[in-house]
């Protein structure tokens, strides 16, 4: 029984329901064949013991427990009431069920959730479910909980969950792809926002809390190898044309595992999904997210000359021309230019700028912004160009972020 009590009582009623216990009037005292008894135990062991006692108990009960066992060794009550009311996954009322769960010892009750007592009951109920049934089951509580998920991240991530186990040794149809590529590519960007989350409250972290700090990075990171998991299911349930079919999704899940790529230092993904993106991207305003990060990435290796380049060939497009030489003459030029414009500027008038919706001014700001870091590093010279632009941008357009 490896000491845990759940296993000894369920030793105890079985030596007792098998009769391999009993109560003699005459010597007034309990009596046992103790090698009848460890023989049992050598041949069954506590995977059987569990296996007979889960035969015992009433239907209901029993799939009750496997539901529950599909999401490993706990629940919350709230998702066990979605899936009542859906009723697509348990078609009676399942409160009677977990309740008797837990008067048997199966189950425990902390505050809203309910938690196998061990893992290796948790583990028997799985298994009793058949191999086939099983992925079809984790397929049946997906689908019913994504449907009741709406915009809560957290049922969506256990839908997603659910239904990436099905995926994982099955082939959904076209419909279920499609349907599942989207689940996953929420369920992304949910994980992604949770990691920015944390890594807004990493930054304000003193230098007295250096385990908080450490404990935040590891936060950050399970989060970001959480979002490469589910981008890397939703691409491998895209469609063979899926640039044609599923143009944006596409778009989407590739941005996404570049992202999540730059920031997990994993610069082969990165480029391979950026050479992805740039080949089949339509039109220039779909190719920028990934400009961008392809010049992050140029930056990010040493390359500032390249990095450079790359944000002043995006920053033409986008109608924001610089000379290729700048000299001493051109940049006093500049600023005597721009100086009828700060001459009035009080800190009362930047306070009511308005905050900029123009978005091709928005991702020219972007791009301006990277371009001042690189010329730090390749072109000092460029930087009080590239800064007099962004202030006049911000005077006649307005702030951003």
């Amino acid at each position: 029984t490896r000491g845990n009590p759940f296993f000894i009582i369920q030793f105890l009623k079985s030596v007792v329901q098998n009769k391999m216990i009993l109560f003699s009037v005459k010597s007034r005292r309990w009596t046992w064949d103790i090698d009848t008894i460890d023989m049992q135990m050598i041949s069954n062991g506590v995977a059987e013991l569990l296996t007979t006692t889960f035969n015992r108990f009433p239907a209901k009960l029993m799939r009750t427990l496997k539901i529950v066992s599909c999401f490993g060794s706990q629940i919350e009550d709230s998702t066990i009431e979605l899936m009542n009311l859906g009723q697509q996954v348990l078609s009676f009322d399942v409160q009677n069920e977990l309740q008797l769960a837990v008067k048997e010892g199966i189950l425990e009750k902390a505050g809203p959730i309910y938690q196998f007592t061990h893992d290796l009951i948790q583990q028997a109920i799985y298994e009793l479910i058949p191999a086939g049934n099983r992925k079809l089951l984790h397929k049946t509580i997906g689908t019913s909980l994504l449907k009741s998920a709406a915009d809560n991240q957290t049922i969506h991530i256990l839908a997603v969950d659910q239904i990436n186990l099905f995926c994982k040794d099955s082939i959904p149809n076209s419909e279920e792809r499609s349907q599942f590529a989207r689940a996953n590519a929420t369920a992304a960007k949910f994980a992604i926002a949770a990691s920015r989350f944390e890594q807004g409250d990493f930054m304000i972290v003193d230098s007295f809390q250096s385990l908080r700090f450490f404990s935040l990075r590891l936060v950050i990171s399970h989060s970001f190898f959480i979002a490469r998991s589910y981008i890397d299911t939703g691409i491998k349930l895209l469609e063979t044309g899926h640039w044609d079919s599923q143009y944006s999704l596409s778009l989407d899940v590739f941005e996404m595992s570049a992202s999540v790529s730059y920031m997990r230092g994993d610069i082969t993904k990165m480029s391979t999904c950026l050479d992805e993106i740039l080949s089949h991207a339509k039109t220039f305003d779909d190719s920028l997210n990934a400009s961008a990060m392809l010049a992050k990435l140029l930056a990010s290796s040493s390359k500032h000359d390249e990095a450079m380049v790359n944000c002043l060939a995006i920053l033409s497009n986008l109608g924001e021309d610089f000379p290729q030489q700048v000299d001493l003459t051109i940049i006093l030029n500049k600023l005597s230019a721009i100086q009828p414009l700060l001459r009035d500027l009080t800190v009362e008038r930047v306070k009511i700028l308005p905050p900029m919706t123009d978005t091709t001014k928005l991702n020219t700001m972007k791009f301006l912004n990277m371009l001042c870091t690189y010329c730090d590093m390749a072109a000092p010279m460029m930087i009080p160009l590239v800064s007099c632009r962004m202030v006049e941008l911000t005077l006649h357009h307005g702030f951003c972020d």
